[in-house]
């Protein structure tokens, strides 16, 4: 059964959209910490190279670790940058990220 609120929740689709943009907005701004962009850094150049942890071409397999360590990084960046800058570089559509908080909570 599906309650209400249900409908509400952004998509995993919607988010997946949105992060690049956010990603890139705020390794580009001042009020970010350097960890944050070195971070951001780190991550774009692990995804770049061919080298991987696990193979991209063992299946089902082959890009759990970008997966990993896109999410891993994900959550550093909207943990140590201020929730109001984060809002700010998101877009118009505020309830998507609001949704991302709301679902970590409901757990």
């Amino acid at each position: 059964m599906s309650d209400a609120r249900d409908d509400k929740r952004p998509s995993v689709v919607a988010t997946i959209k949105r992060l690049p943009r956010l990603l890139w907005r705020l390794a580009r701004d001042p009020r970010v910490p350097w960890t944050v962009k070195a971070a951001l850094v780190g991550m774009g150049l692990y995804l770049a190279t061919p080298i991987d942890l696990i193979p991209d071409w063992i299946p089902g397999l082959g890009y759990l670790d970008d997966v990993l360590l896109v999410g891993a990084v994900v959550g550093y960046v909207l943990r140590k940058v201020p929730r109001d800058v984060v809002r700010e570089h998101w877009g118009e559509d505020v309830e998507v990220l609001e949704g991302l908080g709301r679902r970590k909570r409901d757990r």
